[in-house]
C-alpha cells in the first residue's frame, strides 16, 4: 500500500460518520404502519406473495387462522372471502380445504371474490359457482374460460405492495431470476455465462421459481440463497415459457431494480419502455455488466421502472376494485399545495416555470410576496402561460420572518399535501409525483432531498450532497425540498423566526414521532447564486466543498438531473 493510501485510510477513520448512519435512533427505524383499510375484514386464501402483500392493505385472516372454517364454522366477522387461483388451483392450499372455506362463506353470506391470478378455472367449480362467486381476471385470454363459472368477470391485472422501501442495504448484487421448464441448451449458453462474466462470483445469485427445473450445476449452486430483490443491482430474468406470472417485474420496480431480460414474451405495455431486452446470450451479457459496473445507470433505470409501477400497478389500487361493491370507496387525495416566498421579483419566471413543468397536475401554487407589490392580473397571466394549474397569491410584509410567510402561505392553501419551494432552485418535471411516491412507500410524514445536487453559480461546480442519505430514514433534508403530509405540518405549523426555519420544523416533527424520509437525488437542484448574501443561509461556496459532497462535475446540471 502506498503511503498516500494509508493517510488516506487514517483520515476516512477520523472522519466523522454523518448522524444519519445511525440506526439505533428512533427517527431512523421505519415507522409502525396499520392497514389501509381497517374497515375491511378479509379472509384470504392465497399464495404467500399475495397474502403478504394484502396484509398492509385490511385487517386480514388467513386459513390458519381459521381453523374453524374446514370444520364449517361459519365466517359471520368477515366482510368478504378472497380466493387466488393459479393455473386452476389455489396456491399452498388443498382442494378440500377451499371447498370447505367457501361452502362456510356461502352459509354465513360472505361475499366471495375469486383472483385469478394466472390461468383458468379449476377442474370442479361448485362450490365456487354456489358461492356466487364475483371473479377478477389477470390475464385477458383466459376471460372467456372463467365466465363459465361467474356471471360477474372482470379483467384485474395482478399488483404490488408499494409500502415497503429498500432503506439502509447494499444494492450491490445481482439476482437472475430462472422460470422453468427452461431449456438447458438456454441455461447453459446464457445463464451460465452470465454468472461467470460478473465479478465478483458472490455478486450474483440465482432464484429458480421452480425448483425443479433442469438448469446447469453452476445455477444450481447458486439458487438455494438468492438475494433479495431490496438488496440487488438488477433483476435478470432468463427465457421462460409462460407469461401470467410479471410479480417478480412488479417486486423488481417496487424497489427500484432495473430489470434486464432475453424474454421475448410481453411484460405489461407501460413497462415495456423500462425493461431492457437483449437480443442474444452475448448482448444480455454485455447489459448485464454494464448494469453491476456503473450504479448511475442502475439508479435511473431504476427510478424510471418504480414511478411505472408506483402509477399503474399499486396493490392498494386492486384491493378498491376487489372491494367494489362490498366496501365504499377508499378517499385518495393527492393535492399539492406549493408554498414559494418570495422578495425578487425577477425569481417569479423561475418559480412559475418550475411548478408549470410539474408531470403532476393536482397542484396549487401559493405565492407569498414577501414586501413587494407585482400586478395581479398580469401574474395570473403569466402564470396561465407557464402552464401553471392554480395559483393562489398571498402578501406578507417586509417585517415578516421567513416562517411567518410560511404560515401565511399554509393559512391560504387546500392541498391535501404541502409543498416548501424556493424561488431560485430548479425542480425537474417528475419532483413531486416522486415525493408523493416516496411517502407512500415510506410512510414518512415528512419527504425531500438530503442527497442533493448544488450548482454553485460562481465557479460552475455541481456537488452531490449527502449521497449515502438516498432513500433512508434521516434528521435533516434540504429546506427548498420539503414535502408534508398537511395534517403534519398544519399541527406543527412554522416558528417565527428569521433563519433556521427549516431545522427547527425538522426538530419539532422528530419529537412527535414523524418520520421523515430522505428520497433519490434526482429532478432537484439547489442553486446557489453568484452573491450569497442573497440567499438566507449565507455562507461561503467553499461550505459545500466538505467531506459530505462530492464535486460531480462543471456545467449547468439541469439537464443532467432529470429522470
Amino acid at each position: 500500500m502506498s503511503r498516500l493510501a494509508r493517510l488516506r485510510d487514517v483520515a476516512s477513520g477520523l472522519r466523522p460518520r454523518p448522524a444519519e448512519s445511525a440506526t439505533s435512533e428512533a427517527w431512523a427505524l421505519p415507522p409502525e404502519r396499520g392497514p389501509l383499510r381497517p374497515d375491511v375484514h378479509a379472509v384470504v386464501l392465497a399464495g404467500r406473495r399475495l397474502t403478504d402483500g394484502l396484509a398492509a392493505q385490511w385487517r386480514q385472516s388467513v386459513l390458519p387462522d381459521l381453523v374453524g372454517a374446514v370444520g364449517g364454522q361459519e365466517l359471520t366477522d368477515a366482510d368478504l372471502l378472497l380466493v387466488e387461483y393459479v393455473g386452476g388451483a389455489v396456491p399452498e392450499h388443498e382442494d378440500l380445504v377451499v371447498s370447505a372455506a367457501l361452502r362456510s362463506a356461502t352459509r354465513a353470506g360472505v361475499p366471495v371474490v375469486a383472483w385469478a391470478t394466472a390461468g383458468g378455472p379449476p377442474a370442479h367449480v361448485t362450490a365456487l359457482v354456489e358461492a356466487g362467486a364475483r371473479v377478477c381476471v389477470a390475464d385477458p385470454a383466459h376471460l372467456d374460460a372463467w365466465k363459465s363459472v361467474s356471471d360477474e368477470v372482470t379483467e384485474l391485472p395482478v399488483g404490488v405492495d408499494v409500502r415497503r422501501t429498500a432503506a439502509g442495504v447494499d444494492r450491490s448484487g445481482a439476482v437472475l431470476v430462472v422460470d422453468g421448464p427452461v431449456d438447458p441448451r438456454v441455461a447453459g449458453a446464457v445463464a451460465t455465462d452470465v454468472v461467470k462474466a460478473v465479478r465478483p462470483l458472490d455478486g450474483v445469485a440465482v432464484h429458480l421459481r421452480d425448483p425443479d427445473a433442469p438448469v446447469s450445476k453452476v445455477l444450481r449452486g447458486r439458487a438455494p440463497h438468492p438475494v433479495p430483490l431490496d438488496e440487488a443491482a438488477l433483476l435478470v430474468d432468463a427465457p421462460r415459457h409462460r407469461v401470467e406470472d410479471v410479480s417478480t417485474l412488479l417486486d423488481a420496480g417496487a424497489l427500484r431494480t432495473p430489470v434486464v431480460t432475453l424474454d421475448r414474451l410481453p411484460v405489461p405495455a407501460d413497462l415495456e419502455a423500462h425493461v431492457v431486452r437483449a437480443r442474444d446470450a452475448r448482448a444480455l451479457r454485455s447489459e448485464i455488466i454494464a448494469r453491476v459496473e456503473q450504479p448511475e445507470l442502475r439508479d435511473r433505470e431504476g427510478l424510471a421502472l418504480h414511478r411505472a409501477v408506483q402509477a399503474g400497478h399499486r396493490l392498494d389500487d386492486r384491493v378498491d376494485l376487489l372491494l367494489d361493491g362490498i366496501a365504499p370507496p377508499r378517499l385518495t387525495v393527492r393535492s399539492v399545495s406549493a408554498i414559494v416566498p418570495t422578495n425578487r421579483p425577477h425569481e417569479i419566471d423561475n418559480v412559475l416555470a418550475n411548478v408549470g413543468r410539474q408531470s403532476h397536475r393536482d397542484v396549487e401554487l401559493v405565492l407569498v410576496l414577501h414586501g413587494i407589490d407585482l400586478d395581479r392580473a398580469d401574474l395570473v397571466v403569466r402564470a396561465e402561460a407557464a402552464g401553471v394549474p392554480h395559483l393562489t397569491v398571498v402578501d406578507a410584509p417586509r417585517t415578516a420572518t421567513l416562517g411567518t410567510c410560511m404560515n401565511l402561505g399554509l393559512e391560504a392553501s387546500s392541498g391535501a399535501f404541502v409543498a416548501k419551494m424556493d424561488d431560485d432552485n430548479h425542480y425537474g418535471t417528475h419532483y413531486l409525483v416522486d415525493l408523493l411516491d416516496a411517502g407512500v412507500s415510506s410512510g414518512a410524514g415528512i419527504v425531500g432531498k438530503w442527497a442533493h445536487y448544488v450548482w454553485l453559480r460562481s465557479t460552475g461546480a455541481v456537488v452531490l450532497r449527502y449521497p449515502e442519505t438516498e432513500h433512508s430514514y434521516v434528521r435533516r433534508i434540504q429546506g427548498g425540498s420539503m414535502l408534508f403530509d398537511g395534517d403534519v405540518v398544519r399541527g406543527l405549523r412554522f416558528s417565527d423566526i428569521p433563519r433556521a426555519v427549516d431545522s427547527d420544523i425538522l426538530d419539532r416533527a422528530i419529537s412527535d414521532g414523524v418520520k421523515i424520509w430522505s428520497a433519490d437525488r434526482f429532478n432537484f437542484v439547489s442553486v446557489r447564486g453568484l452573491d450569497r448574501h442573497a440567499h438566507t443561509w449565507t455562507v461561503d461556496d467553499a461550505s459545500f466543498m466538505t467531506a459530505h459532497g462530492r464535486l460531480e462535475f462543471y456545467g449547468d446540471p439541469r439537464q443532467h438531473v432529470e429522470v
